[in-house]
Order: C-alpha cells, then sequence, then structure tokens
C-alpha cells in the first residue's frame, strides 16, 4: 500500500497528532533495531543495502489501528 494512504488511513482512525507521534515512534524502533542487530553482527551501520523503514514503521501502526474497534 502507499505511504500516503497508509498514513491517511491511520490519522482517521487515531486522529492527526496521534498518528504522527505513533508512525514517528515506530520509525524510531526500526532505526534502532536495525542499528543493534548490526553491532552485534559487527557489521558498519552504513551499507550498500538501504531499508524502507518509514515503510515499515507505516505497516506496524497501520496493522495495530486494525486490531482496535
Amino acid at each position: 500500500m502507499d505511504k500516503k494512504l497508509l498514513m491517511k488511513a491511520i490519522t482517521d482512525k487515531v486522529g492527526r497528532e496521534k498518528g504522527i507521534e505513533m508512525v514517528m515512534q515506530a520509525y524510531n524502533t526500526e532505526l534502532i533495531t536495525t542499528w543493534i542487530a548490526r553491532i552485534e553482527a559487527n557489521k558498519p551501520l552504513g551499507g550498500p543495502q538501504r531499508h524502507d523503514h518509514l515503510g515499515d514503521a507505516l505497516e506496524r501502526v497501520s496493522e495495530v489501528c486494525k486490531l482496535a474497534p
């Protein structure tokens, strides 16, 4: 699903401010998870592979919002 559509669905469900806050927290979690995994594996933090942390964060928050009645 498109990032804009996911964000719209989230903000429709929980409101604009809360939606932004939830996605920002999920984004930070995605970044930290990636960093910890690379540090534990003793890999450099930069690399040729780029991961879509924002897309993953939006999907996580969207899934949680779908669980709520």
